[in-house]
Parts: C-alpha cells; sequence; structure tokens
C-alpha cells in the first residue's frame, strides 16, 4: 500500500508540474542551508519503504521486523540521497540577501536636482545594477549644484545627508 500510495504521489507531482510536490517549512531561518525540508524525498521514501518491503516479503523468507528495518534502512538512504541532491541543486545559485548589501550609507552618487540653503535636492545612485534616487540635504549647509559627486552619510525619514565628493572642475 505504501508503494502505491508514494508511487501516485509521485506521479501526480510530475503530471502537474508541482502537485503535492511542495515542501515542509522546518525550521532554517538564516541558519545558512535549505531552511525547508521537501517533499520529494518524503514521497521517495514511502514509496521505497513500501516497494522493498514488498519485495522482501513476497521473494525471500524474513520475518517481518527484518523486513521492516531493512526496508526503513534502504529508505532512508535512497531518501537522504535524494534530498541531498535537491538541497545542492536548489542551493547553486542561491544568493541570500544580506542587510548590509542595501545599505544606503557610503553610497556615491550625482545631484540631479540642485539644493540651496538647506533645501531638499534629490540625488541618483546605483545600487544593485539598478539607478535610484533619494532626496538629499547636505550635511554642512553646503550648496548643491546639479553634477556634484556626494556620498551618503546617513538616512532619516527618507532623506540623505550628504557631503560633497567632489566637484567638476568646470563648476569650481
Amino acid at each position: 500500500m505504501c508503494f502505491w500510495v508514494g508511487l501516485l504521489l509521485l506521479l501526480s507531482g510530475g503530471f502537474h508540474g508541482h502537485g503535492l510536490a511542495g515542501h515542509l517549512h522546518m525550521g532554517g531561518g538564516d541558519a545558512g542551508g535549505p531552511g525547508f525540508v521537501p517533499i520529494l524525498p518524503l514521497m521517495v521514501f514511502v514509496t521505497v519503504w513500501g516497494g522493498t518491503g514488498y519485495v522482501l516479503t513476497r521473494f525471500s523468507g524474513m520475518n517481518r521486523l527484518a523486513v521492516v528495518l531493512i526496508g526503513t534502512v534502504v529508505a532512508l538512504l535512497v531518501g537522504c540521497l535524494m534530498y541531498a541532491v535537491l538541497a545542492r541543486v536548489m542551493t547553486r545559485y542561491d544568493n541570500s540577501m544580506n542587510e548590509l548589501d542595501y545599505e544606503q550609507a557610503g553610497q556615491l552618487g550625482y545631484i540631479s536636482i540642485a539644493a540651496a540653503d538647506g533645501a531638499v535636492g534629490e540625488m541618483k545612485y546605483v545600487l544593485h545594477g539598478t539607478m535610484r534616487s533619494i532626496g538629499v540635504r547636505a550635511e554642512t549647509g553646503q550648496q548643491l549644484v546639479r553634477g556634484d559627486r556626494v556620498i551618503i552619510l546617513k538616512v532619516d525619514k527618507g532623506i540623505a545627508s550628504v557631503t560633497l565628493f567632489e566637484r567638476e572642475s568646470g563648476q569650481l
């Protein structure tokens, strides 16, 4: 019975693309590895356990306890192998998000809308290959001219405090 149920579930997952082959959340968090237990290795375990039990019961003279133990060991080995393969394939290109990768302080950009006398202007900068913009104020009351290169010192309520990195020589 276990063999047929497991095989039915495996085929269901194969025909539907996902079927019942989702995943169970079991801890993980930001521990660094896969944070889930895929159902596919569990279905493989049930199928192999049922198939091994059937073959050993039908074609060997072993008692039921030996069949259950051998079936469990074989199914655990195959299920763990399936999990190891899936974990390796699924995490090969996994780039976990790191909060420091999105830190705005220290970003270098240029002024796109000038700001004078404490007014708010705008700067553009590139973060992870994407052009972004943010409202800016000069940290020390400097005048920010369009095209000035600036560095973000801190961000408070969506407005960045910046300082000049350098000005183009034609604007000095």
